[in-house]
């Protein structure tokens, strides 16, 4: 660098005309004041992704809280059946709620309102006031089912045979494909109506009840279920089969006496789960005769052969029962 340039830098060395005149010319706009330091210094910008940062943690606290305010609602998951309440709420689990899903585990009180629960894709049901259910999972065979701990409910099923089923705290349903409604008390008192297609009653021997279209069975307290009854059946009758499972003795010559043909459910049952079954027989070959082939005395000594002829009526009542749409005879 140059002696002149010098004075351009730290006024040292020789000036130049040309710049003495032009400080002269700008002196009156110099400064002539102390430098402020903090004013000068210029506020520090923040990086873009401090402020990314920033913006994230905030949404994720936001999504957190979210989260904890839904999990935390009753019967709001995703498993389980839905349900939707009528006429008010209803009790899920710890909640009130007007409509959710009950887990598996879960139990729902109507309470004095009503509501309708959808059994997967298969079906629904109607939950009457004053009904509570509980959700389970079959151990045996692994399939979700409806323990009806009391209450009413009305379910229709269209399934395949034994895809769904109820307990009580008295007996198993397994539904068959069908439309029924069942009334239990928490002891396990109530009543059963199957208005189409058929259900399978649980009992402790081997034989299995069968209640088909337009019948209904008693559930009973600490005993397997009654054997079904035409649900246009004479009270009379009705009385003569309570009558016998109650052990009185000449019931069952009044029930054989009393039945016609709309009662053959009743005595095949009875035959299928071993009461005198010649006599029973006999009587219902007149009211309804055997399939083709079959006689009193195969029927008698073979178990599978009398089954045979109890499907037989019970198909023939299912198909009566198209005609009623869900209407049974009522006596």
């Amino acid at each position: 660098m140059s002696k002149p340039d010098d004075y351009l830098w730290d006024r040292s060395g020789p000036a130049d005309p040309d710049v003495q005149r032009l400080e002269e010319l700008m002196s009156p706009l110099a400064h002539d004041r102390p430098l402020d330091e903090l004013r000068m210094k210029r506020p520090k910008r923040r990086a873009p992704w401090i402020a990314g940062i920033a913006v994230a943690v905030a949404a994720a606290a936001v999504l957190v809280l979210w989260l904890r305010t839904r999990s935390s609602a009753p019967c709001s998951g995703d498993d389980g059946f839905a349900f939707t309440a009528k006429g008010g709420t209803v009790g899920c689990n710890d909640g009130t709620v007007a409509s959710g899903r009950l887990p598996v585990g879960g139990t729902l009180d109507t309470g004095t309102a009503s509501a309708q629960i959808v059994i997967a894709a298969i079906g629904t049901a109607e939950l009457a006031p004053g009904t509570r259910i509980r959700l389970d999972v079959s151990v045996e065979n692994k399939r979700q089912q409806l323990h009806l701990e009391h209450g009413r409910m009305h379910a229709r099923v269209t399934a395949p045979p034994r895809i769904f089923a109820i307990t009580t705290p008295s007996t198993g349903v397994t539904d068959l494909g069908c439309e029924y409604t069942v009334e239990i008390d928490a002891k396990g008192k109530g009543w059963i109506e199957v208005q189409s297609g058929r259900v399978e009653l649980e009992t402790s021997a081997p034989a299995v009840i069968v209640a088909p279209a337009c019948t209904t069975a008693r559930m009973r307290e600490g005993k397997q279920p009654s054997v079904p009854t035409y649900t246009g059946a004479t009270p009379a009758l009705r009385a003569a089969v309570i009558d016998f499972e109650d052990g009185k003795a000449g019931a069952l010559a009044r029930v054989l006496e009393l039945a016609t043909k709309d009662d053959a459910i009743t005595l095949a049952t009875l035959a299928v789960l071993g009461a005198d079954r010649e006599l029973v027989l006999s009587r219902l070959a007149v009211l309804s005769p055997p399939p083709g082939g079959i006689t009193i005395r195969d029927a008698v000594a073979n178990a599978a052969v009398l089954e045979k002829w109890r499907e037989d009526i019970i198909l023939g009542m299912v198909v009566a029962s198209l005609e009623y749409d869900g209407k049974c005879p009522q006596n």
